[in-house]
């Protein structure tokens, strides 16, 4: 279980999503998975950012300056957590980054 999520469709969400470029040099991921995969992953992101937003709110962590900030590492500690229940150590994207350069 991630987030009280089952792995299996966290983990599914997560290797379905690509990199697409946008301005400035940034990324952003974007995946077309299981309709319940996704809302699986998306709920898992939801309880990690709300804790994420306590924390900040009694000054326990660093504040994040934004909202998609917060979201991003929320989702990066979902990823993660979801990849090593399954013993992977790369994120799929990064070889989509490595083949980039």
């Amino acid at each position: 279980m991630i987030e009280g999520e089952r792995a299996s469709l966290v983990l599914a969400a997560v290797l379905s999503m690509r990199i697409r470029s946008k301005h400035g040099g940034t990324v952003q991921l974007a995946g077309h998975a299981d309709a319940r995969a996704m809302a699986a992953l998306v709920r898992a992101v939801d309880r990690v950012e709300m804790r994420m937003r306590a924390l900040e709110a009694a000054d326990l962590v660093e504040q994040a300056t934004t909202y998609a900030e917060r979201r991003g590492e929320a989702f990066a500690i979902v990823a993660q957590r979801a990849m090593r229940a399954y013993g992977m150590t790369v994120a799929p994207w990064a070889h989509q980054l490595s083949d980039a350069s």
